[in-house]
């Protein structure tokens, strides 16, 4: 049986340890995204605790979540309209825009001059202007 050389010895350790690293690198590159590998050790251990049971039902239609996602909605469109009728030179006052609707109703000042200003939606184009 013949004995392996130095650089034999080294060449396949290298070739190993390089085989290695690729392996790790292209499991860690195409685990699939939001995957998290303590879900699976830790699931069991807190599927019965207050705060799974507390989150279990949280995904269902007209839910709290929904009612969230409704207002950050509605406060989006309402401060696109703020900042157009700033950008107008005028000073807010109220905003109000309900969900369905083609229009977005301001309140707001110029001077001593209050205004009532209607806004087209999604446009943002100013609809009416009034001196009130």
């Amino acid at each position: 049986m013949k004995n392996l050389s130095f650089s034999t010895f080294k060449t396949v350790a290298s070739v190993g340890m390089v085989a290695a690293l690729l392996a790790a690198t292209t499991g860690c590159v195409t685990t699939p995204g939001g995957y998290n590998i303590y879900d699976d050790i830790y699931e069991d251990v807190y599927k019965d605790s207050h705060e799974h049971k507390k989150h279990k039902g949280k995904h269902k239609k007209n839910d709290k979540h929904d009612k969230h996602d409704k207002h950050n909605y509605d406060s989006a469109v309402e401060q696109r309209a703020t900042n157009k009728v700033r950008s107008m030179g005028y000073r807010v006052k109220d905003v109000k825009y309900k969900k369905g609707d083609r229009k977005i109703k301001v309140k707001a000042e110029r001077g001593r001059d209050d205004y009532k200003i209607e806004l087209g939606y999604p446009s943002y184009n100013v609809i009416r202007l009034k001196k009130h």
